[in-house]
């Protein structure tokens, strides 16, 4: 029986394998950068998130200052097959995603800050009894929040540096189901023999795979910011890599068929047994499909942004920021089940770097408020032979609008709204097949904040 545990966690540890994708990543940390297309390297909004932006910005941010905000991330789309046309939706729900700030200015030089925020934390769901993908993966929840201490000098009155050090707690669950007519027969036929040879059908349940497991890492965020002239800044932010131990429990339920073995078949045993009795064994104590403790590790990927800022007059700011996300340094990822019954995994995922090219506005319309704008194109991370349930994302666009409003002398508010249309992209519900469907996503975001300033 190590056979069907094989099968079986193969697809559950390729749930991880998946996970640090950019269809995962989130960069809308705060309402006032997403209302602009995320374009902050030059000059990050002055509440704090800096702290991820880039830590430079906090440079010459006056007094004390705290925000906070949410962003709610509204995900539709679904998988189309070729052969049936038929079309599953995503049952994704209404995901919050927050953050929070606090700075405090030592001295017109020196600012200092800690920062929340979670730039992993998205969650993909389909139907788990009904989606043709459900045996690659019908849920992934990825929960990671960095939390991030950081300082920014100005050395000069053209020169702004800054660093920070995150420390990361993450959380995954991870959900998958498996094909009982896929699965080897263990003994008693030929080698190779499947269970569909013995009339069981395809697409039948019977087992249910999770994966729950936590974890927690370091990495390190530094920038620094020119101003070349009154109306003209550069700047840029680098994220080194970070590694993510986890530490977590499979747990795998036997899911009933209620079918029964025909009469005259291969294994020899009377018409009528039932099927489940063939596999109940596995699942017990000490078995491959028993209850046990896992590990495994995420090497994040290191990511950087450049850009410029150009004040065309005292009312209009354009800005440009151009992100790399080194993806293709996630290459090997290994799964250490404690239970020496479940044969541990090696996988080697073949992600590709991804690129980023950011474009924003803000005009300020009077005193007390500013309106912003801004569009962005970022390429997918997932190959194309590795477009599936578990991650089916690809090239996206974006458009989004904001404003900024002064309620009263020390507090703000920042409103946005973020439109995501991804390219329609071929992918699989089934890596033995191929390509055979393809999948749709887009996205509402809607951010608010708010930051006081003592």
């Amino acid at each position: 029986m190590r056979r069907f545990a094989l099968l079986l966690l193969a697809g559950a540890s390729s749930l991880v394998a998946a996970l640090p994708a950019q269809g995962f990543g989130v960069y809308e940390h705060n309402a006032c950068t997403m209302g602009r297309a995320g374009t902050s390297a030059a000059n990050p909004c002055p509440d704090g998130s800096a702290i991820y932006f880039n830590p430079a910005g906090l440079a010459g941010l006056s007094q004390t200052r705290l925000s906070a905000g949410v962003t709610a991330i509204a995900a539709q789309g679904g998988f189309t097959d070729d052969f049936l046309n038929q079309t599953s939706d995503l049952q994704n729900p209404v995901i919050p995603v927050p953050n929070a700030y606090f700075t405090h200015a030592f001295s017109p030089q020196l600012t200092a800050g800690i920062g929340m925020y979670a730039p992993y934390g998205l969650e993909t769901k389909w139907d788990s009894v009904t989606f043709p993908g459900r045996f690659l993966g019908y849920n992934t929840d990825v929960r990671s929040i960095y939390i991030q201490p950081t300082i920014g000098y100005q050395v000069s009155p053209s020169l702004k540096l800054g660093i920070g050090v995150s420390y990361i707690t993450s959380r995954l669950k991870l959900r998958q189901r498996t094909d009982f007519s896929q699965q080897l027969v263990p003994v008693g036929v030929p080698p190779g023999t499947r269970f569909a040879a013995l009339g069981i059908p395809a697409g039948t349940d019977f087992a249910d795979a999770a994966l729950d497991a936590t974890g927690t890492g370091f990495a390190v965020n530094f920038g620094g910011i020119w101003k070349v002239s009154d109306r003209v800044s550069i700047g840029g932010h680098w994220l080194t890599r970070k590694k993510i131990d986890y530490d977590g429990t499979a747990e795998f339920k036997q899911v009933p068929t209620g079918l029964v073995l025909p009469a005259n078949n291969p294994l020899g045993l009377p018409g009528g047994t039932p099927v489940d009795a063939l596999v109940t064994g596995s699942f017990a104590p000490g078995a491959p499909l028993s209850n046990g403790n896992v590990k495994t590790s995420i090497e994040m990927p290191p990511q950087g942004t450049l850009g410029v800022e150009w004040k065309i007059n005292n009312a209009w700011t354009f800005m440009g920021d151009y992100q790399y996300v080194v993806w293709g340094w996630f290459s090997t990822i290994n799964i250490d089940f404690e239970n020496p019954a479940t044969p541990d995994l090696a996988l080697h995922p073949n992600n590709q770097d991804t690129h980023g090219f950011r474009f924003g506005t803000e005009y300020t319309y009077n005193p007390k408020l500013k309106l912003r704008g801004g569009y962005l194109y970022h390429t997918g991370a997932s190959p194309d032979e590795f477009v599936t349930p578990l991650l089916p994302e690809g090239p996206r666009n974006e458009f989004s609008i904001g404003a900024g409003i002064d309620l009263t002398p020390k507090l703000h508010a920042d409103l946005a709204y973020q439109y995501i249309k991804q390219q329609d992209r071929r992918g699989t519900v089934n890596l033995a097949a191929g390509n055979t469907g393809l999948y749709q996503f887009s996205a509402h975001l809607f951010g608010i904040g708010a930051a006081y300033t003592f």
